[in-house]
Formats: C-alpha cells, structure tokens, sequence
C-alpha cells in the first residue's frame, strides 16, 4: 500500500552513484536541511511583510506571523510523519498515494503548477531589480549617452530575463538539496544584507526620508498602529500565510536525511521556521516602524534611489537566482512522477489490448511471449537487459527532459508577461494555503486514523486551509474589483 514511484535519479550531480531508492548513499546533516529549508522559507516575499504589518497594525500583524509560523511548523511535521511512515523515497505522490489514491495526480499537478509559477516570478522580479538598479547607476540625464545602443540593451527587461535565465541554469541541475546547501548559505548572506539595511534605515543610521515622495509635514512616517479593521486584517491575512510555504521541500530533506528519525527532522523543522519567524519580526516591526502607514507594498520602494539601495536590488537579484532551483526541485519530482504514472498507464493499457487481440485468434503461446517481454521492459518502453538501454539511462534522459522543460517555459513566460499579478495571487492563494494546510492535515488524518491529539490538530490544520482558501479568493477578488 505504501510503494512510491522513485523520482530521484540513480546518479548524482557530480556523476556518483546514487541509491537506487533515490536516497543519497552518505545522507545529508541536519544543518543542510536547515540551510535548504530556512532558505525556500527567506525570500523576496518577505518585502512584503512591512506593507503587511501597515494594513493590521504591528501588534495584530505580530499575532499573525507567529500563527502562521506555527501552523506551518505543524504542517511540515504531518507531512513527514507521512513520509517516514510510507518509506523513502517519499514524495507528495507517495504519500498522496498511501492516504488519497484517487487525487495523487491532482496533488502533483497542483504543487508542480505552484512552483512553477514562484519560479517564474522569480525570473519577472530578477528582471525588474536589475533595470532599476541600472536605471539609477547608468542615466544621466543626457539624451544622447542615455540613447546609446549599449545603454538600451542593459536596460532592456528582457536582455536581464536572459541574464536570469543563464544565472539559475548552473544551479538547475543538482539532483539533491543536499548539493544546493551552498548556493543555499550564499543567499542567505544576501538576505542578512538587506536585514542590515532595513535596521539602519529604522534606527537613524541612514535617513529614510531623503527624496521620499511621501513626505507629509516634514516627515515620511506616518501613523503607527497597533491594530487595523478586522477586515482589513483579513485582507492581509494570506501574505503571511504564504511567507511560511516550503512544505514542498520536506520530502527531499527526509530522503536525503543520514540518520533519519523524527526528532532529527523535528530539529530541522523548527530550527527553520524559527530562524524565519525571527527574521520576518525584525524586517516587518523596523520597516514598519520607519515608515507607518506609508509603507508600501515592496519596502524597497520606499528607501531613496541612493547606491546603497541600488546594491541591495542587485543582491535580491542574485539572491532570487539563488532561490529558483529549490522551487525547481519539487516541481521536477512531481512531474517526474506524473509521467511515469502515464507511462506505466499506456504500457498496461497496451499489452492488454495486446492481449485482447491475440485471444481473439487463438495465439496464446505469443500472448505469454508478449508478457515475458513486456515485464523485461523498463516504465519508458525499453529493454532492461542484454545490450539495449538500461533504467538508470532513462531516468537521466527524463530528468534533463524536464529540466530544460521547466527552464524554456519559464523563460518564454517571463519574456511575455512583465506582471504575474492577478494571477500569482489566485495560484498562491490556492496553491499555498493546500500545500501546506490542507493536505497535511487530510494525508496525516488518512494514514493515522487511530484518534489522538495528533490527529485533532490535523483536523484543526485542515479545516483552517479549507477556511482560508475562500477568504483568501474573496479579498484578492474585491481588492481587484474596488482598484
């Protein structure tokens, strides 16, 4: 009941061999796991949180963050509960597969879809930092330098979606978190860079208000407040909700732990949500609190188009591009999995034709010959034995199929779309909220169906996304509508 399709391929990265269960033969260490999950937790949405806290008021905003922190925790436990009771390789498939086998290909098209769209937003906003940081460091102001061929390519969105494109390719190809953790460590570096400058900017080190075009009375801080409307807060409420998604990421972390038991798990759960709790409280309070009800939506925005801003929008670039294979990774194993479900789907659909057709003539000696053959062949159609391809090689021409896939989509859909908006919103709003509240909850309450208190708190997390998910829908939808 509990078999998964594997979709990690058997070689790693660097042409080791792997296990062909698509666990790494020497397991990562719980400060890799940390590494990697606190770093698809960190990213550029936590920009966002100070607009956030000017929308709810710092101390409902707080209140927030911390729920949403918690809840997310639990939900990353659920989920590796359910992988660890299913077996390694575990995967949103497997588990899916063990506790909701009617919906496996929904759950991975959605999560692939999910990824696939922070991806490319990644791309979108990669672009963007580096024109506005070009457009600060090249302009001068004169029409005729300014015009030059050269000054146009380097400000050109679509010259940096390239730029974007190039940059995560190097990083695409790791078959593991395990070998991302220093791309992963480098980011994070960036990220404490620009927590440095929103503190600066709040404690008087750097003057917030020069060039600010919001200055009122002399001042470009406006009101500071504890709390907001109760629709208002509500409205905010998915911001923090989707700041804490990365239970996509629990799977690999699980089949690549050395030493795997729930406590090690546990520690690297906490020590991410934890270290991302504390990071977010100190952006969103000291971005808020230099700006109060004036703060906008991306807090960068704010900040005066000086160098040191400039930098920063460079670093998040780099960052971002940093950022991208760890959405890539789980999107890939979902798809990986989906293809090999409708292979295996067309191989038996066409051997009992096969077979329907041989029975209808008589020739049963060639229907035994043509199963014989058929249970030699691998998921992709080719013998596995003899002198014809073997797994191991199909599994290498899948992952790279995918992969350069998942690369040309998102760079052709980074090229003709400058703003996901909307539609990032609807994919997060939904995609997040059933990552990492619904289908923990309902996978956690179908394969440990004994009552506990576990089990109550499944059902309080699921219930909560299936909350969510409306709301979510409805504010999205009305802010749109009133704007």
């Amino acid at each position: 009941m509990y078999g998964s399709i594997s979709s990690t391929p058997p070689h790693d990265a660097r042409g080791g061999e792997a296990n062909m269960d698509g666990t790494s033969p020497k397991g990562s260490s719980v400060m890799s796991g940390v590494i990697n999950l606190a770093n698809t937790i960190v990213g550029a949405g936590m920009l966002g949180l100070p607009g956030a806290f000017g929308g709810t008021g710092w101390l409902s905003g707080m209140v927030l963050l911390v729920l949403s922190a918690t809840f997310s925790a639990h939900g990353l436990v659920l989920l590796s509960k359910a992988a660890c009771r299913t077996g390694r390789p575990s995967s949103f498939y497997s588990v899916a597969l063990a506790s909701v086998p009617g919906y496996t290909i929904v759950i991975d098209l959605a999560v692939a879809l999910k990824c696939f769209g922070v991806a490319t937003g990644y791309l979108i906003t990669i672009a963007d930092s580096m024109v506005n940081a070009l457009d600060h460091l090249l302009l001068t102001g004169d029409p005729s330098k300014d015009g030059r061929l050269l000054i146009s390519v380097l400000l050109s969105r679509h010259f940096w979606v390239l730029g974007g494109l190039l940059s995560v390719m190097p990083f695409s190809f790791y078959r593991t978190l395990d070998e991302l953790k220093k791309a992963s460590a480098l980011a994070l570096v960036f990220v404490f860079m620009l927590v440095g400058m929103i503190i600066a900017y709040a404690n008087g080190i750097a003057d917030p208000c020069i060039g600010n075009e919001t200055i009122e009375n002399g001042t470009c801080r406006g009101e500071f407040e504890t709390h907001t409307s109760f629709s208002m807060t509500l409205s905010k409420l998915p911001i923090f909700v989707f700041s804490f998604t990365c239970h996509q990421n629990i799977f690999p972390i699980v089949n690549e732990m050395n030493l795997l038991s729930q406590r090690r798990i546990n520690i690297v759960i906490c020590s991410s949500i934890g270290f991302a709790l504390v990071l977010f409280s100190v952006v969103a309070l000291e971005g808020y609190g230099t700006y109060g009800s004036f703060v906008r939506g991306d807090i960068l925005l704010n900040y005066p188009e000086n160098t040191p801003v400039t930098f920063l929008r460079v670093c998040i670039a780099f960052m971002l591009a940093l950022h991208y294979p760890l959405q890539l990774d789980p999107s890939r194993r979902c798809v990986t999995s989906l293809v090999k479900v409708i292979l295996k789907w067309w191989h038996n659909r066409k051997r009992l034709n096969t077979g329907r057709n041989m029975q209808g003539t008589g020739h049963i000696g060639e229907i035994e010959m043509e199963q014989e053959e058929e249970e030699s062949m691998s998921p992709y159609g080719e013998m596995s034995h003899g002198n014809m391809r073997n797994p191991a090689e199909d599994c290498d021409h899948l992952f790279y199929i995918i992969t350069y896939s998942f690369l040309a989509l998102s760079f052709i859909l980074a090229l003709s779309v400058d703003d996901l908006g909307v539609i990032l919103a609807l994919v997060g709003a939904t995609g997040s909220t059933l990552v990492s509240y619904v289908l923990p909850g309902l996978i956690y309450i179908k394969i440990f169906p004994k009552s506990s208190w576990p089990t109550v708190m499944a059902y309080i997390q699921l219930v909560t996304g299936i909350a969510i998910i409306p709301l979510a829908l409805y504010f999205i939808i009305t802010n749109q509508v009133s704007h």
